[in-house]
Order: C-alpha cells, then sequence, then structure tokens
C-alpha cells in the first residue's frame, strides 16, 4: 500500500492521489509493505521515475463516479484516485433495475462481531410472498408485451378499453349542453314535412324525403363555433314507424374538413352516439348513407335530431 506523507492515509497500491487529502501520492506517498517489518531494517529508497497514468477502476454498484474522467472510486474516498478531483459532488453508479429482481450471488459478507437475529417463520413468509409476487408481475408484464406485440387483435382490443376508460375519465369533468342551430335546410324535402321539423323539440313532427346517399341530407349551422360532443337522434315515424324508410348509417361532414359515421339501429325512441372530430366546427351536413328499406313508402324519416357541446365543470 501506499501512506500519504500529508494525511497519513492508507491508499491503493496502484493509486495516483490520496484519497483523503488529494495530494499526489508519486510525490507524498511512501510504499510500505502489508506485513510486519523489523525496527532495524534499513528502508529501501524508492526509485524516482515519470508518473504513468493509473487504469481507471470499473465501476460497480456504489461507486463514487469521477465527475472529471468517469473513473469509479470507492464510497470513502474524497478525491479521485486516477485524476485526483474532488469526489464531493459526484453521482453515485447505480444498480440496473433488472439485476434487483435476480437473487444475489453467493453467500451474504456480514461484519466482523456482528450476529443475525433470528427471522421469524412468518417473516420468512412474507419474504417468499413478496418474491412470488414479484416474479408473478414480471412474467404478466412479459406476456402481455409480447401479446401486445404479436395479436393485431388483442393490440385492437387494449386500445379500444384504453380510449373507453379515458372518454369515462373525461366524461366525469365535461357535462353535455344542447347546442341550438341558427339554420337547418334540406337539399331535398315533402312540403308538408320541411328540414326545419327534424329540429324544432317535437318528437311527434318529423322531416321526410327522397334521400339518397349524394343528397346532402340536412345542413345545419350554428352561430358560434362549437365542439360537438354528442348527438341524439329519433329514427322515423313514431306514430307509424315502419311506414316509411329509418336511417341505417349517417355520415357528418363538418365544415372542417373532418368526417364521422354513425349507425343506427331500427327501433323507434332515441338514440345516443359519441360525435368524433366535432372539435371547432360551425356547420355540420348530415348525409344519410344507408337506410332500411321500407314496403309501404320510399320517402326516409328523421324525427328529431339534438346536438350537445361539452363544458368543463
Amino acid at each position: 500500500m501506499i501512506v500519504c506523507q500529508t494525511c497519513g492515509e492508507h491508499n491503493a497500491p496502484n493509486a495516483e492521489f490520496c484519497g483523503n487529502c488529494g495530494d499526489f501520492l508519486k510525490w507524498t506517498g511512501a510504499q510500505v509493505q502489508a506485513g510486519p517489518v523489523r525496527p532495524d531494517a534499513p528502508q529501501q529508497p524508492q526509485p524516482h521515475h515519470r508518473p504513468v497514468q493509473t487504469l481507471k477502476r470499473q465501476a460497480q454498484p456504489g461507486d463514487l463516479i469521477c465527475g472529471q474522467c468517469g473513473s469509479g472510486n470507492v464510497p470513502t474516498r474524497k478525491f479521485c484516485g486516477v485524476c485526483g478531483y474532488s469526489l464531493v459532488d459526484a453521482v453515485t453508479q447505480k444498480q440496473p433495475w433488472w439485476k434487483r429482481w435476480l437473487p444475489a450471488k453467493g453467500p451474504k459478507v456480514r461484519e466482523s462481531g456482528s450476529r443475525p437475529r433470528r427471522v421469524r417463520r412468518a417473516t420468512r413468509v412474507k419474504q417468499g410472498i413478496g418474491k412470488a409476487v414479484r416474479w408473478g408481475l414480471a412474467v404478466v408484464l412479459l406476456l402481455f408485451g409480447g401479446m401486445y406485440g404479436l395479436s393485431q387483435p388483442f393490440r385492437t382490443t387494449v386500445n379500444s378499453q384504453v380510449i373507453a376508460g379515458k372518454d369515462k375519465v373525461v366524461g366525469m369533468f365535461e357535462e353535455w349542453v344542447p347546442v341550438r342551430q341558427s339554420s337547418i335546410s334540406a337539399g331535398r324535402e315533402l312540403p308538408d314535412h320541411p328540414a326545419k321539423l327534424a329540429m324544432d323539440n317535437d318528437h311527434g313532427t318529423f322531416w321526410a324525403a327522397q334521400t339518397d346517399s349524394k343528397t346532402a341530407a340536412l345542413t345545419i349551422t350554428f352561430d358560434h363555433v362549437t365542439d360537438l360532443r354528442r348527438m341524439i337522434v329519433y329514427s322515423g315515424d313514431g306514430k307509424k314507424f315502419l311506414g316509411s324508410q329509418r336511417p341505417r348509417r349517417l355520415t357528418l361532414v363538418f365544415d372542417t374538413g373532418k368526417t364521422h359515421d354513425i349507425t343506427l339501429t331500427d327501433q323507434p325512441g332515441d338514440q345516443q352516439h359519441a360525435i368524433k372530430n366535432g372539435n371547432g366546427v360551425k356547420q355540420v351536413q348530415v348525409l344519410i348513407a344507408d337506410v332500411y328499406p321500407s314496403t309501404e313508402s320510399t320517402d326516409t324519416v328523421i324525427s328529431e335530431i339534438e346536438l350537445f357541446e361539452k363544458q368543463v365543470k
């Protein structure tokens, strides 16, 4: 070992700088033997030579990493053993996360004079349960990641569940406010059943027209820019539901260039649907893309349409 003549610190044989005071050991250090030395033994003169740079020590978990040269140093050192840089602000080498899950290798080394306490059986059981739970979680995460990456149906299902959960949470902080139209018109309409009857808050009246997929059935304009979030549709004539055609699929075309499709069931009463891509719109066209046919009439009927915008609570 090398003893620093300035502070008396014992340093490793390959240290270049004192770990306590930081002095250069090639100038202030004295090489001593590890074993006992006879008092009358003459001291051997130390040959003077040009200092050779000490090889960097491989950093171990818990070591202090020198900010100057990146060498690893034992936690008790105050100065780097390679370049002498101060270790006051040095960071500690962390153990990789995956190694924390692995059992420790080799017997546990205890300090001299320490005596381990007896571990109760209940404590050992708890430790075993904790280890089993950690391994179980690791296996589940690996299986989930493999299935998510390799199985398209599984990935689609997971994404749908996540989006549904997100919408549910967002819905807890939003409330739906009816948005009224400033005007409503239709490409086609029967004289007794104009377009305005589709949004007159009366389920007993209805809009009816000879409709095809290329006709913009309804054009709804608002007096302000809004974020549409929900739509309620009353399909067909409430008094004679099967006496006319009913919408099967609606396509909403927003003035922002975006669209959204809504599929309706063939039943009377209200049908509620969430609206996507309806942010920042002032006009929306409701196209009847498909219908449920009727044997009595070729007219398509919508009793009522209600639109809602979001409002944060």
